[in-house]
């Protein structure tokens, strides 16, 4: 019997060591991930040729953010301006590979940091809560600047930005285009996928840790269930849509991009990406998916009139468009599938 007492004794303190360890752990990452770290910046637009600005501007509620401008190569035919979004736990530099070809095809670019990242002010990460604001602020921005303020605008946004490009375009007209790469569909979905991802069949203890401390310490300003690309994308039409995703992401499901394909309305376009990751495309579909992106940018920011907007957005146009009008200065556009051909449909 003493036997029996003494192992009970020492599962249970093993367990209580395994919970505490597991509680200490998902905090840490609950931690970092709304109060991320600050990097430096180890490149900058130079590296792909591009004469920038340092600039500050503020999110429409106030907080100071830093960035760049990029004005477009002396001479190019000026398509539009772009603005790039990042992921969390990262800040604009993240961004510099999907800036240069932007940039070699004439567009102006803003790279800024979102609050609580980089250069920008703030303390808290929202996951794409009040980054929506920090995107409202950078339209804004543009638009009371005299070389782009007769610019069309568009965003791409990398995970977290891609989601707070939806939110924000679904409340922003002047957002005409918007292209995601990893986007989440929702967040709520987005904590359990990253639970899973790191804690295996302790998710849901995980998941329960997240939630508590992230209410308790004031970590979410609003229930997670609450952020949801997936609810408000339907409102971007007649504005276009493009979704890229890899297929084998484990931080943010394909089924992700999947259902927020199938809850936008046209015209929109999904690219599920083969043997390619959350923030890893592979190596042999990298051009390809930044050509593609340059290609949709090309293919809808053209200075037009906006009852010239909606009369064009309201043809009859397919998922994924062919080729675009010829314009000076403009490479081929080709929309065909990247990688094998996809077939959009509901995850079960």
């Amino acid at each position: 019997m003493k036997i029996v007492w003494t192992t009970l004794i020492a599962l249970g303190s093993s367990a209580t060591v395994l919970f505490l360890l597991l509680v200490v752990a998902a905090g840490a990452i609950t931690y970092y991930a709304t109060h991320p770290p600050r990097r430096r910046f180890k490149r900058t637009p130079a590296v792909f040729g591009a004469d920038f600005e340092e600039v500050e501007f503020p999110s429409r509620d106030g907080v100071m953010l830093s960035g760049w401008f990029v004005p477009p190569p002396a001479g190019a035919t000026r398509h539009g301006a772009v603005i790039l979004c990042h992921g969390m736990m990262a800040n604009r530099t993240e961004e510099l590979p999907w800036a240069a070809p932007l940039w070699a095809e004439g567009f102006a670019l803003l790279m800024f940091d979102f609050r609580a990242v980089g250069k920008s002010g703030g303390e808290l990460c929202t996951a794409g809560h009040f980054e929506t604001q920090d995107l409202h602020g950078a339209v804004d921005y543009l638009e009371a600047r005299e070389d782009t303020a007769d610019l069309p605008i568009g965003v791409f946004g990398f995970s977290m930005g891609g989601a707070a490009a939806i939110m924000a375009a679904a409340e922003d007209t002047r957002l005409r285009a918007v292209a995601t790469h990893g986007a989440y569909a929702t967040l709520d979905r987005a904590i359990k996928q990253r639970c899973r991802h790191h804690f295996g069949p302790l998710a849901p203890i995980a998941e329960w840790v997240t939630h508590t401390l992230g209410e308790w310490l004031n970590w979410f300003p609003i229930p997670p269930s609450s952020v949801s690309p997936m609810e408000v994308v339907s409102r971007i039409t007649p504005r276009p849509l493009l979704l890229l995703h890899g297929k084998r992401d484990r931080i943010i499901r394909a089924s992700d991009a999947r259902d927020l394909h199938a809850a936008a309305s046209d015209p929109k376009e999904l690219h599920i990406l083969p043997r390619s990751s959350h923030k890893r495309i592979h190596r042999t579909l990298r051009d390809e998916a930044k050509e593609r992106v340059t290609a949709f940018f090309c293919e809808t920011l053209h200075p037009t009139k906006p009852n010239e907007m909606e009369s064009e957005a309201s043809e009859p146009q397919s998922e994924a468009p062919s080729a675009a009008p010829a314009r000076a200065a403009s490479r081929p556009v080709n929309a065909k599938p990247i990688g094998k051909p996809h077939v959009p449909q509901r995850s079960p």
